[in-house]
């Protein structure tokens, strides 16, 4: 198992989720879901970066409790006064490897966990960011955008033939064509009327309404990026306490061979005790050093913002760039999300 969390932190809630990179398909192992900012208040930044810190150390203590421990923890922080505190708050904390996560990494890692999309390629995602929706032709499996595009929410979910007109519009444009539209986080009583708008535009429908399906993309993109190999920086084990165990076990068994090789009357010992080779020694100082937090990775830019317009027109596709490059593109926050 690799354990990593991920921890979202959004105006009205903080929402945490503990999953096993190894095997993402099953969902989180652990998830909750903390309310914040209620009632439309705003705590300062300071208060909200220790409210964040409070909640992952909650997650790691309920990981402890079934011998499990998260050394990797993705953060998605969707105000940039509380993001840049994040580094700061976290310094202490247990975690080997601290990465800052956007929306757009955090949504393709999660639609890659859903099994009902295996195979599935291309399809219309959308989500709400704001007052806005943002729908993105995406290949889930590939984890690609290939183009995207903003609308007003009151008017494209006015009624579901505009919706459904709009999609007419976006499907012509690919090639191929998606296969289905994916409602990601959109609320409740907008799920008929888009399921309505996917079938007038001849599209299959699947309505994601899991509320921590962010948290697990951030845990499962921050566990993707503390595997790479950084130039200048050493990634930690994820678990030292198997490393510990994986070089415990060779060298009792070369001790026990050497005993009975030097034993003065040629016996054997046998013995019925199991050696506790799970367990690190109490009073060994063998093994790596305990690994400091890696540098926190600047993200480069995600979804343009664009003016708003009427839903029935077709948007100019923002500019989204394939993999990640050393430079980022200036004048967009990366860390909003819906």
């Amino acid at each position: 198992m690799r354990e990593s969390l991920g921890v979202v932190f959004e105006n009205s809630s903080i929402s945490t989720a503990l999953v096993d990179a190894d095997t993402p398909l099953l969902g989180s192992i652990d998830e909750f879901r903390h309310p914040w900012g209620v009632d439309g208040t705003l705590p300062s930044a300071q208060t909200s970066a220790h409210a964040l810190a409070s909640a992952a150390e909650v997650a790691t203590s309920r990981a402890l409790r079934s011998n499990l421990r998260p050394t990797v923890v993705g953060v998605m922080c969707e105000r940039a006064d509380v993001r840049k505190l994040v580094p700061d708050v976290l310094s202490s904390s247990a975690f080997e490897n601290v990465e800052l996560v956007n929306g757009l990494d955090a949504r393709l890692a999660y639609l890659r966990t859903v099994d009902a999309l295996n195979g599935v390629s291309p399809i219309l995602a959308f989500w709400p960011d704001g007052s806005e929706i943002v729908i993105a032709a995406i290949d889930p499996s590939a984890g690609v955008v290939d183009s995207a595009h903003r609308y007003a929410t009151a008017e494209l979910l006015a009624d579901s033939s505009t919706f459904a007109a709009t999609l007419d519009l976006l499907v012509a444009e690919q090639d191929p064509a998606p296969k289905m539209l994916v409602a990601m986080l959109v609320k409740e009583e907008a799920r008929q009327p888009c399921a309505e708008a996917a079938e007038l535009a001849g599209l299959g429908f699947l309505f994601l309404s899991e509320r921590a399906q962010l948290a697990i993309g951030a845990a499962l993109v921050a566990a993707t990026r503390g595997n790479e190999v950084r130039p200048g920086v050493a990634v930690q084990p994820v678990n030292r306490i198997r490393w510990a165990a994986a070089i415990v076990l060779p060298l009792l068994l070369m001790l026990t061979g050497l005993l009975i090789a030097l034993s003065p009357d040629g016996s054997h010992a046998v013995s019925t005790d199991s050696p506790n080779v799970g367990a690190e020694p109490a009073t060994s100082t063998s093994g790596p050093p305990p690994g400091a937090a890696l540098p926190i990775v600047t993200l480069p830019p995600c979804d343009p913002v664009v003016p708003v317009v009427p839903a029935a027109l077709r948007r100019s596709d923002p500019e989204v760039a394939p993999p990640q490059t050393a430079e980022p593109a200036a004048a967009c926050d990366p860390m909003r999300v819906g």
